[in-house]
């Protein structure tokens, strides 16, 4: 099948797929979640996902064993019918009648799907991101990579609503966080800046990895505070992700960002991951 869905064992068509009604998933938005690209069935930066969803696991506090997730996978991606595969990977606290209290004795609900790997347009890269600037109304533990997602949903939305591709969310004190599911980046230079891993943004792999990248080329990477201000006034912005990758954002609240096209940082290092990514 071109298409796979996983739930609890049972690997069958995404269409057959099915979880319970008093999942606590559906019900609370009680569980996290990874997306993770594998190029020719290759999964990419594999150790370093899961990592990150122990880590939301433990936060959460959702006992569950992730060690036979690589097995499980690895069998997903030779039953589907795909050689560039986006395996969507989530995990809720499991199945129990509703109330807000966490039962003591719960079987955790895994769910996988495989599907290709949507392709951002060679036109939409050349051309670039259009981010608006929003409030930042998210919880205060956006290091869990949590499937509560609903304020990013309705960013999203209004973004792109009023002509926009994203939104970046701003702190009232004007400090920059992050896209709605990606991590946003300034330069100035040959020096990177990304904002700190605090609890207030998503720990990104891809923002891990392209620090490796960065060091490679030779650009300087830091973490630092930095405020809307800067991001407006800053030579070139990115954005990174599993899926965007590396994607330039060429103007911010209809104002161009440096000279208003792909910086040239911005393209070395999206050269750099592309071939490291693909090797």
């Amino acid at each position: 099948m071109p298409e796979l869905a996983y739930v609890n064992g049972v690997f069958c068509p995404i269409d057959k797929a099915v979880v319970s009604i008093d999942d606590r998933g559906f019900q609370f938005g009680d569980g996290v979640y990874e997306v993770i690209f594998a190029y020719k069935r290759k999964l990419f930066l594999f150790d370093q996902h899961i990592k990150r969803l122990r880590r939301s696991l433990g936060e959460i506090r959702i006992d569950f064993d992730t060690e036979p997730l690589q097995a499980i996978v690895e069998e997903g991606l030779r039953r589907c019918e795909l050689s560039d595969v986006m395996v969507y990977l989530q995990v809720t606290r499991g199945k129990a009648p509703r109330a807000h209290a966490i039962p003591a004795e719960i079987t955790p609900t895994v769910v996988m799907t495989f599907r290709p790997i949507p392709e951002l347009s060679r036109a939409f890269r050349e051309r670039g991101a259009k981010l608006m600037t929003t409030r930042e109304t998210r919880w205060a533990n956006c290091s869990v990579k949590a499937i509560t997602l609903l304020p990013n949903v309705l960013a999203k939305s209004e973004a792109l609503r009023r002509g926009f591709d994203d939104a970046v969310f701003i702190a009232d004190d004007g400090e920059v966080r992050e896209c709605t599911s990606a991590n946003i980046f300034i330069v100035n230079g040959r020096r990177i800046t990304s904002p700190p891993r605090t609890d207030s943004v998503l720990h990104g792999v891809t923002q891990g990895f392209l620090a490796q990248c960065a060091a490679s080329l030779g650009i300087a990477c830091e973490e630092a505070v930095f405020d809307v201000e800067a991001l407006r006034g800053a030579d070139e912005v990115f954005m990174s992700s599993t899926a965007v990758e590396v994607l330039a954002v060429t103007s911010i609240d209809e104002k161009p960002v440096g000279l208003g096209g792909v910086g040239a940082q911005t393209k070395r290092l999206f050269d750099e991951f592309r071939a490291r990514s693909r090797g």
